[in-house]
């Protein structure tokens, strides 16, 4: 094997004591060599650390441990410090993700493109973890342009310089191609076979939907209006103000028949009046943290408790 692999292969998992074995050894099949496996626990219960720490291989699978889970964000943000290789792959670790794709995003990175997202056209999950997905998609494709069928996908091809630069939080994986995209990089997607599950259960559903949708919000902020952070607040005021001003307009003439209360129209437009004031107040001191150069992404969010290179 060269010195430095060719490709990286990053792949979070917690809790994925019947598959991480399996999986490595459909990988080590597909690429065959120049490459290595990074395997970033993020606070497993199982057996998972035992079985990864037996799988080490100097060089070619590679282990992070966390001390507790911080989340496939953190996850993510630790492999790809890790990883050496020109091209990066990310691919969950549930044996859902069919290896022998991957021949097909390296063509795709081939053709120019910076990062290749996979699509789950044909899925094998339960409707509970579907649904929530082609609801949470849709939306990102309406409020982003981004015309991905699946940008959670969690099976990606990157340009290794590009994976390597990405500084993110919370829970900003679900939204990489809309961060990049915005910084001009060009985004490809390709359609890829999903697996039933086999092993383990599945970590998304309904619950972790809402999440989604305030770290959409955040990721409009900072994809169009990262050094403007005010005036993103003062559209959002600005609709506030409306609808208190709608309120008064429409309901106006019930309260003066007597047909709704008085104090039932005040509350409501006074609520949005309000509520824009304060939306306004926090895009001018998002403008000050702005100007004063305060950086949240130099901060840890992950604890490593082992390192197995």
């Amino acid at each position: 094997m060269p010195e430095l692999p060719r490709i990286s292969v990053v792949i979070p998992v917690r809790n994925e004591q019947g598959s991480v074995e399996e999986l490595a050894r459909q990988l080590d099949h597909v690429l065959v060599r120049w490459y290595e496996i990074i395997f970033v626990d993020d606070g497993s219960t199982d057996d998972t650390a035992k079985k990864l720490t037996a799988m080490h291989e100097p060089g070619r699978i590679r282990v992070i441990r966390f001390r507790a889970p911080f989340g496939k964000t953190a996850a993510l943000m630790a492999g790809f410090a890790a990883t050496r290789g020109e091209i990066v792959l990310t691919l969950d670790g549930d044996l859902q993700d069919d290896p022998r794709e991957i021949p097909r995003f390296q063509d795709r990175l081939a053709a120019g493109f910076d990062l290749v997202n996979g699509w789950k056209k044909t899925r094998h999950d339960p409707i509970n973890k579907v649904l929530p997905s082609r609801i949470f998609n849709y939306f990102v494709r309406q409020t982003t342009g981004l015309k991905l069928h699946d940008i959670n996908c969690g099976f990606k091809a990157y340009r290794g310089d590009l994976a390597r630069s990405l500084r993110l939080y919370g829970e900003m994986h679900r939204f990489i191609p809309a961060i990049v995209a915005s910084q001009g990089y060009r985004i490809g997607e390709i359609e890829v076979a999903h697996r039933p599950r086999r092993h383990g259960e599945s970590k998304y559903g309904f619950p972790r939907l809402f999440k989604g949708f305030v770290d959409l919000g955040t990721v409009l902020l900072l994809t169009r209006f990262e050094d403007r952070p005010a005036h993103g607040f003062g559209f959002a005021a600005l609709g506030m103000f409306v609808l208190g001003l709608f309120s008064v307009l429409l309901l106006g003439p019930a309260v003066a028949f007597d047909r709704v209360p008085f104090a039932m129209v005040a509350v409501m437009s006074g609520a949005c009046w309000v509520g824009s004031v304060i939306l306004l107040a926090a895009g001018w001191v998002a403008e000050i943290v702005l100007a004063n150069g305060s950086q949240a992404d130099n901060l840890p969010y992950y604890s490593i408790s082992e390192h197995l290179d």
